[in-house]
């Protein structure tokens, strides 16, 4: 991985020289959780990007190899000090700086910040668990659910408690007994794992109403 690392480096830093803010890995790679399989989640931050920079960054990608696992976030420094802050909270706190850093972000990521995050996690985890109950009945798209309630209990840990935990195997001795089987009920079990979904994202959003 790591000379993977380097080839990705050396490739961006061709592209975009002197515009590099930071280049980051986060998902399972950035959590020590990943096999031969799993996706290779950089994060790339120039000074600002637009189109026409997002397609020399692909042009950039093109040649490396386990391209196909490649993904992530791209971005520019100037978009994300006006994105929304809720928003920020998981690419700051999952995403391991490999070269520059994140910290023009650090303002931003507080209280309120989490909160938000939580909220907005828990409202789309709620709305797609409803949508595939009901219509696409789909065991993938559960788990890609599940997946995005491990990012929002993450969030909601580290509201109530002040700590990061960012691998799932740490997060899971922390959680409780219901907060757990969020993440252990197999998605084959469709009704049974959206009821819990929705009814954990439920409360959360309920409880928002009176906290604010």
């Amino acid at each position: 991985m790591k000379q993977w690392i380097d080839q990705y480096c050396a490739a961006v830093k061709a592209a975009f020289p002197c515009r590099i803010v930071c280049i980051g890995l986060q998902g399972s790679w950035g959590r020590g959780e990943a096999t031969a399989s799993s996706d290779i989640d950089m994060v790339l931050i120039l000074d600002r990007m637009d189109a026409g920079d997002m397609l020399r960054y692909r042009q950039a990608v093109a040649a490396l190899p386990r391209r196909e696992l490649l993904c992530g976030f791209v971005g520019g420094n100037e978009e994300l000090l006006g994105w929304e802050a809720g928003d920020l909270c998981s690419l700051y706190l999952d995403t391991t700086p490999l070269l520059g850093d994140l910290a023009f972000l650090r303002g931003r990521i507080d209280a309120d910040a989490l909160r938000r995050g939580v909220l907005s996690g828990a409202c789309a985890i709620y709305h797609a668990c409803a949508h595939n109950l009901i219509h696409a009945q789909s065991v993938q798209h559960l788990a890609a659910v599940q997946k995005s309630a491990f990012f929002t209990l993450r969030l909601h840990h580290c509201l109530k408690t002040g700590q990061l935990i960012r691998r799932r195997s740490q997060l899971l001795e922390l959680l409780s007994p219901e907060e757990r089987l969020l993440l252990e009920t197999p998605p084959d079990r469709l009704e049974e794992l959206s009821a819990r979904l929705i009814t954990w994202s439920g409360g959360l959003i309920r409880s928002a109403r009176h906290t604010g």
